[in-house]
């Protein structure tokens, strides 16, 4: 039986009609598709408005988690804690008491934790130990904060986000504490960085800067010698800057030596051999303690990746080989990350800065770690993995760029 207009069956009509029906479907999920992919790349493009919104809505969403978890690190960090162990041990110092006595490496927490800095600074300490110690506490509070601000700002980063930047566990646990990591790290960024433009670029190790690098660098690990590496960094370049750091480091221990001694520093190599035994327990989440890898070959890794940075990433590579090398890493030495989070595309970077959140979750840390190590690697080939330099079209989302094929279909 047949249809009277057309002579068609009514089988052949409805199979027409599905098939038109079909192909307006696909035509419609091809043209989704197709502004979907689109959508995707605007996106991922760091140089669209899409990527900006998106990396302010990340931003917002991670400082203000960080804000609220600040609180919850004031509770578990007493203040200006990391700030009274040096006070005490200057304290014992000047009445004679041992400064470092194998019994603090079985104290727990609290002000009665091992001191473990070089003792040159033991004489420099005394007059302010004897002050009152509430004023010196928050003296000393108030200078670590303005040494952070200055670091974000040299650093680059905006004012409306210094005080989230602030706020991340990091910074935050350092600020608390008043422990020394934070002008480390503000030695560490004078050395590497100046902002120009508004922008984060590396600083010209110029000659007539030798003096200042110098010192910056040693200033580095003037406490903590596993973080001497930035001077190995500067011998490579300018040797006679790193000659001056280390000489001027030695003139301040000499200049002390009067007032300490020699033996002393048998007594604090002691200590730090003590402190370096995987089983003492509050020494942090180094990646050695985790994975059960000496600190020898840890330290030599460090060194090399130190003496290979090279070109406008070596500052990044730089924390990258201070968090290996160091035996004790504890949550504000994280903060030698920052770098190579400022290296990476921004969206990443956030995302990744939100593993930090909470308190002393090693693994997680680590993961943001090896993850920002990737990202470096990944982005001499895949540039678009990186924050874009002016000038530079970024090519993000690369993979999602229409074909010729593509483009005459839509």
């Amino acid at each position: 039986m047949t249809d009277g207009t057309t002579g068609a069956s009514p089988e052949v009509v409805a199979e027409k009609g599905a098939l038109a029906a079909g192909r307006r479907v696909a035509a419609v999920l091809v043209r989704a598709l197709l502004v979907g992919r689109a959508a995707l790349r605007r996106l991922f493009d760091q140089r669209d408005a899409w990527n900006r919104r998106l990396v302010v809505a990340l931003a917002l969403v991670a400082g203000v988690a960080c804000l609220i978890g600040v609180p919850e690190l004031i509770g578990v960090f007493p203040a200006g804690i990391d700030f009274e162990i040096p006070m005490r041990a200057a304290a014992h110092w000047s009445s004679g008491a041992p400064v470092y006595p194998p019994s603090a490496m079985f104290v727990q927490s609290g002000p009665d934790l091992p001191y473990l800095s070089p003792p040159f600074l033991l004489p420099l300490l005394a007059p302010i130990a004897a002050m009152p110690r509430p004023t010196v506490t928050g003296l000393w509070l108030i200078f670590c904060i303005f040494c952070a601000i200055w670091t974000c700002r040299r650093l680059a980063i905006p004012w409306l986000a210094v005080p989230f930047v602030l706020a991340w566990p990091p910074f935050a646990e350092g600020l608390i504490t008043g422990n020394s990591q934070i002008l480390a790290f503000a030695a560490f960024v004078a050395f590497l960085y100046e902002p120009i433009g508004g922008e984060l670029r590396p600083k010209e190790l110029r000659p007539a800067r030798d003096a200042l690098n110098g010192v910056l660098a040693a200033a580095v690990g003037a406490l903590k010698a596993t973080q001497l590496l930035p001077v190995l960094y500067l011998a490579q370049r300018r040797f006679r800057a790193a000659v001056i750091g280390v000489v001027a480091l030695g003139a301040v221990a000499a200049a002390m030596l009067p007032w300490t001694g020699i033996s002393i520093y048998g007594d604090w190599l002691a200590q730090l051999e003590r402190a370096a035994d995987p089983s003492w327990t509050t020494g942090g989440v180094a990646v050695g303690r985790l994975l059960h890898i000496p600190d020898l070959a840890l330290a030599a890794a460090g060194i090399a990746i130190a003496l290979a940075a090279r070109g406008r990433d070596a500052g990044a590579w730089l924390g990258i080989a201070l968090l290996i090398a160091t035996p004790s890493v504890h949550g504000y030495t994280f903060l030698f990350l920052l770098p190579g989070l400022l290296t990476i595309r921004r969206d990443y970077a956030i995302l990744l800065s939100t593993l930090f959140l909470g308190v002393y979750h090693g693994i997680a840390w680590w993961m943001a770690f090896v993850m920002v190590v990737y990202l470096l690697l990944a982005s001499t080939r895949w540039t678009w993995l990186r924050r874009p330099d002016d000038g530079v079209r970024d090519v993000a989302a690369a993979d999602l760029e229409p074909t010729a094929l593509e483009a005459a279909q839509a």
